[in-house]
């Protein structure tokens, strides 16, 4: 009997271990970058929970998001390519989001990202 206490117990702390995990995963977070916006425009995430920001070019021109304050930044991307980055906010806050391309900001292709 004692032998299936100790597996059992084995097994709950293992599946314990497991939902742990699974509740760190990324919450996946995709905009879509086009002339000259991003959709969404506003972008809610959870302080310290990690998030997998994907950007997909829909427009003609390339594209890239920067969070400045927060360190994140994407590559520059051609038309219908995308592009992810995976980061974790500390803080909550509003925090900009724009276009790093030339012209592009000023455009108004910006957004807010809002960490709750």
């Amino acid at each position: 009997m004692r032998k299936w206490s100790v597996l059992g117990a084995a097994l709950v702390v293992a599946g314990t271990v497991a939902v742990a995990l699974a509740g760190t995963a990324p919450a996946v977070v995709k905009v879509t970058a086009k002339e000259f916006a991003f959709e969404p425009r506003e972008l809610k995430v959870k302080a310290g929970q990690p998030v997998k920001l994907v950007l997909e070019n829909k427009g003609v021109i390339e594209h890239d998001i920067v969070l400045e304050k927060l360190g994140v930044k994407t590559a520059v991307i051609p038309p219908g390519k995308s592009v992810e980055v995976t980061f974790t906010p500390k803080a909550k806050g509003r925090y900009p989001v724009v276009c790093s391309v030339p012209g592009h900001k000023e455009a108004g292709m910006t957004g807010t990202l809002v960490v709750e």
